[in-house]
């Protein structure tokens, strides 16, 4: 069984908590039952394409992480997606990367660390 993305996120916080990094999950999700706060959340121009992590990075670089579930064909990177992460990559000093699944985003992570 292909564990849910908010498990692989879970895992993946977790990992980043023990291993000190300063973090934030992004709050880029709009579903609510409340209609003042689907006001709100236009009004203030709230995007649900940006990824779903901010980590900085030990080397003094940002990274933005995208993290999906581990079987591609159940996680779709829309296309406005693609585009956040295509322009966060043009910012000197940033990164933004797609990973499939928890152990894949720390390799990734040690790998920009160059650990």
């Amino acid at each position: 069984m292909i564990p849910l993305e908010t498990i692989e996120q879970q895992t993946l916080v977790i990992w980043l908590e023990r291993n000190n990094y300063i973090f934030s999950k992004i709050a880029s999700e709009t579903f609510t039952k409340s209609w003042k706060q689907k006001r709100k959340n236009k009004l203030e121009w709230l995007k649900a394409w940006l990824p779903d992590l901010l980590i900085i990075l030990k080397r003094w670089s940002l990274l933005f992480l995208e993290l999906k579930r581990a079987k591609k064909s159940l996680s779709k990177v829309s296309e406005f997606q693609k585009k956040w992460i295509e322009e966060l990559n043009n910012i000197h000093n940033v990164q933004a990367v797609v990973c499939y699944w928890a152990e894949e985003a720390t390799n990734t992570i040690l790998k920009l660390e160059n650990l």
